[in-house]
């Protein structure tokens, strides 16, 4: 069973000098106990099916990272 993951969608204006009406979606998720992640996305190319390839990515990477061990 995969986790719950939960979607904060923000809309945010970030001008270039290539474009300066361009808008990118700060996307915040939360999974399981993992901390809260961003992602950034442009307006354009958003689509739902690519956000959630991205988050589902992010998460399998994230998961396989090695963990840390702190020796006292």
């Amino acid at each position: 069973m995969s986790p719950q993951v939960t979607v904060k969608r923000t809309e945010m204006q970030v001008p270039t000098i290539d474009d300066p009406e361009r808008k990118v979606y700060m996307i915040e998720y939360r999974s399981g106990e993992l901390p809260p992640r961003f992602l950034y996305l442009g307006v354009k190319e958003w689509t739902k099916e690519k956000e959630a390839a991205l988050i589902k990515a992010d998460i399998e990477k994230r998961l396989k990272a090695p963990e840390e061990i702190l020796e006292i």
